[in-house]
């Protein structure tokens, strides 16, 4: 059975067939990712640089499904944990929509998911943080990177503060405001994406030591150690 984006609801509202238009030749190549972590996000999008297409970017299930009602990326990068839902529910609806994304790409930042993102449909599998630009760009050729494979130019540490800083104003707000166990479950894993990316030992150990069924103070204190520590602009 495939799925009709047309007919996907999102918060009651139907969503609008794929533009077709989309998909003319000599159009350059539309990249889409679903990352609600504007670290990663940021991460990726420098990575991208140079690359012959365009990037978008949707933070959640609902957002993604909005773009795949308008047009049909050449591929898709699908984060696994969303603010709304799983990644899984969205690569398994992409893979058997007709037409199909030419390439699913799914990103973890919890390698163990690469086998249920496989059986899901995705093509690929990516772990946060990503650690080789030459496979990053490998797995979205030729469409994007029949370029040259010098790295991209690396984030600046005004540009990692300013995105850290905002992923732990939302972290925060998230374990501060769950009121279930999935919420905070869901913020943890968001927190562990954020640490695996900025390689912050002490606060990837707190959040694997922390229990959802809780509020965990030890990554609560971090969260706000490090927002001290963070620039105001």
């Amino acid at each position: 059975m495939t799925t009709d984006y047309a007919h996907v609801e999102s918060a009651g509202q139907p969503l609008r067939p794929l533009n077709m238009l989309a998909n003319l030749p000599g159009r350059r190549g539309t990249l889409l990712l679903v990352e609600d972590s504007r670290l990663s996000s940021d991460a990726i999008r420098m990575m991208f640089r140079g690359a012959a297409g365009r990037m978008r970017r949707a933070d959640s299930l609902r957002s993604a499904r909005r773009h795949l009602s308008l047009y049909l990326p050449d591929a898709i990068l699908i984060d696994l944990g969303l603010p709304d839902g799983s990644g899984l529910d969205l690569i398994a609806e992409v893979a058997r929509h007709q037409p199909r994304v030419p390439r699913i790409i799914a990103i973890s930042g919890q390698p163990e998911m690469e086998a249920a993102a496989y059986d899901h449909g995705a093509d690929a599998f990516l772990a946060k943080p990503i650690q080789s630009l030459a496979h990053f760009r490998t797995l979205l050729a030729p469409d994007f990177f029949p370029i040259s494979q010098a790295d991209a130019p690396a984030i600046g540490p005004h540009s990692i503060g300013t995105a850290a800083r905002d992923d732990f104003y939302i972290a925060l707000d998230l374990l501060l405001m769950g009121k279930t166990q999935a919420q905070r479950a869901y913020a943890l894993q968001f927190i562990e994406g954020v640490a695996r990316m900025l390689k912050d030992a002490e606060l990837l150990s707190a959040v694997q030591q922390a229990e959802p069924e809780d509020p965990p103070k030890t990554v609560i204190q971090l969260l706000r150690a490090r927002l001290r520590g963070q620039p105001l602009l």
